[in-house]
């Protein structure tokens, strides 16, 4: 075939997307590797940078997936029924996930999730270590009040999403490392209590909301801290605590609900907590680089989207307009008629309608802003969730009247009507469905509401590739060399 130099250039573009790093979240003089109370914690200065490092370690630096930059979206949506793997020859230790089949040596539990959330807690651990030992004068009542507060809610973050996908894990609460070598593993519970002790000292430090930081979003407030409380009750069934938090934050009047297009847009309304990347990124969110295509065909011209669909074409450019985690048909089946989420947030690429494609469509999530020019955002804790939360805590406790206003502006919002449900059973349907809807792609939710709410065996067992799966791979397997470097860590049940 004979392209012009214009597609060639396409091509080129795409491979690059692929293969282009993600810029630094913020300039550091000296990489976070260790945190010292003499060198840090000497002003106000040192603290701010120390902290950067803390959410720069985050981000990432690169395109690597971890934990936070995609791991928890990619694989808690592959293990629930919201993703499927493209090419399972290419990425075979992606479709283990997806089967639910994750084998001890597969390298997704150590080096995306489990080893990436333990540095940030090590991080954290040792800016609550290094403030309490600083004696310096230099370093503000108020500074030390953001260090404590923001180490204290970023570790109780991780230790969600590391109990989530692993169930009991070692509770690492100093930077000790003579401490930290022979840990066990303690009970999802205990590490949900110490969350909410964090949480809560985290709270207590916080004063009333600081506009500046609310205005910015990517700094820890009081609604952050309250937003994460929420969610943790809920998952606790603390039903009564669940609700007051998430009344907190919606009562604060800080937030409010976007347009659809907007809600992850850098200045989004809707925000509770970001984390930045700086502009130049292309392609920097994790979400962004694994779940769209390289080449989106919506973002061209109908010339060249034939020209990318003509039969004698596609096989040269299948790699770059196929997504390699696409969205399961089910949940895509999933968004009633109208839903303008399913045409706002989700995309698809086409193929030739011809043999053996057939006009295939390749669905993927088409959520997260990309540009090159404008900053980027990770939205941590949004609004939307919050009235999701509570509207569940409220139906919970038989508060009926209250939960069709939270679940009501969800809806609107999406473009849909009322919802029909007037009883606890209907109503509960009603915010999982939401739910579904309206959190997928986005921090493993769906995977964890479907374990949490008991579900997970019956609608995963729907998909063909997940027949057989059992409640011992609802969790992933501890990493071999963490129990082979630590004697009194033991693996999940099943492996």
């Amino acid at each position: 075939m004979k392209l012009s130099n214009r597609y060639l250039i396409y091509t080129l573009l795409a491979t690059v997307f692929l293969s282009t790093g993600c810029k630094k979240l913020v300039d550091i003089d000296e990489p976070i590797n260790t945190v010292t109370s003499v060198r840090i914690f000497a002003s106000d200065a040192q603290a701010d940078q120390t902290l950067a490092g803390m959410y720069s370690q985050m981000v990432g630096n690169d395109n690597t997936t971890t934990l936070i930059q995609g791991g928890a979206t990619i694989y808690g949506g592959l293990a629930a029924d919201e993703f499927n793997v493209t090419n399972s020859v290419n990425y075979p230790e992606d479709y283990d996930v997806f089967r639910n089949n994750i084998m001890t040596k597969n390298s997704i539990s150590e080096t995306v999730l489990w080893l990436p959330a333990y540095k940030v807690i090590n991080t954290a651990n040792a800016i609550l270590d290094g403030e309490a030992a600083s004696v310096s004068s230099n370093l503000t009542k108020g500074k030390r009040i953001e260090m404590k507060a923001s180490a204290k809610f970023i570790r109780a973050y991780c230790y969600f999403y590391l109990s989530n996908f692993f169930g009991e894990i070692p509770l690492v609460l100093t930077s000790d490392f003579t401490k930290n070598l022979r840990l066990k593993r303690v009970a999802q519970e205990e590490v949900y209590q110490q969350m909410i002790t964090d949480l809560k000292e985290a709270l207590a430090l916080l004063s009333d909301p600081d506009a500046v930081a609310l205005k910015a979003k990517s700094r820890v407030t009081k609604a952050a801290v309250q937003a994460l409380l929420a969610r943790t009750y809920l998952y606790l069934k603390d039903w009564e605590n669940a609700e007051k938090y998430a009344t907190e934050v919606i009562g604060s009047n800080a937030f409010q609900l976007e347009t659809l297009a907007k809600t992850f847009d850098a200045t989004s309304k809707e925000t509770i907590f970001q984390l930045y990347v700086n502009p130049g990124v292309v392609f920097g969110l994790g979400e962004t680089i694994n779940l769209s295509p390289a080449a989106p065909l919506s973002l061209f011209p109908p010339a060249d989207q034939a020209m990318f669909l003509d039969p004698d074409n596609y096989d040269g450019f299948a790699e770059v307009l196929q997504p390699r985690i696409g969205l399961n048909e089910g949940l895509v089946n999933a968004f009633e008629d109208g839903d303008k989420r399913k045409t706002t947030w989700v995309n698809y690429n086409g193929t030739p309608n011809v043999s053996p494609y057939f006009a295939k469509r390749f669905y993927f999530a088409d959520k997260y802003p990309m540009s090159d020019t404008e900053r980027t955002n990770y939205v941590l804790m949004r609004l939307a969730e919050v009235y999701l939360i509570r509207a569940e805590a409220r139906a919970m406790q038989n508060k009926i009247s209250l939960v069709a206003g939270d679940l009501n502006l969800i809806r609107n919002r999406a473009g849909l009507g009322n919802t029909t449900a007037t009883n606890q059973t209907a109503l509960l349907e009603a915010i999982a469905q939401e739910r579904r809807t309206e959190l997928f792609a986005e921090w493993g939710h769906r995977f964890f509401d479907l374990k949490r709410t008991g579900k997970a065996l019956s609608v995963l067992a729907t998909i063909p590739e997940k027949q057989g799966v059992t409640a011992n791979r609802l969790l992933f397997p501890i990493p071999s060399k963490e129990i082979l470097a630590n004697s009194n860590l033991t693996q999940n049940p099943g492996y």
